[in-house]
């Protein structure tokens, strides 16, 4: 009887590690992926400071944010870039009409 358990025991551990292996192989565990990054001494300070105030002192979070909007600006410059290219700079006439019919707050 005791072996029985014994034999029982090991192929429920065995079957909790499978899952456990499973599940951090699965990409859609958690949908997100952990990355190594370093910062000189003054920045990673500011960076904290800002995590603080912004994201609860999550610094991942904040980081991603910061990453999320770093590529909303680069896929703009994309856009303006291949316009430009299509039509032309644009011109400082331009720039005053869509500040008039935009203004910033």
């Amino acid at each position: 009887m005791q072996s029985l358990r014994l034999n029982t025991t090991v192929g429920s551990i065995e079957f909790m590690l499978e899952k456990t292996a499973r599940r951090r192989r699965s990409p859609q565990r958690s949908g997100s992926e952990k990355l190594a990054v370093s910062f000189d001494r003054g920045l990673a300070g500011r960076v904290r400071r800002a995590a603080s105030k912004r994201a609860s002192g999550n610094i991942s979070a904040w980081l991603a944010e910061a990453a999320r909007e770093q590529l909303r600006i680069e896929a703009g410059l994309s856009l303006l870039k291949e316009y430009e290219e299509e039509h032309g700079a644009i011109t400082k006439e331009e720039i005053a009409e869509v500040r008039r019919r935009w203004p910033r707050d």
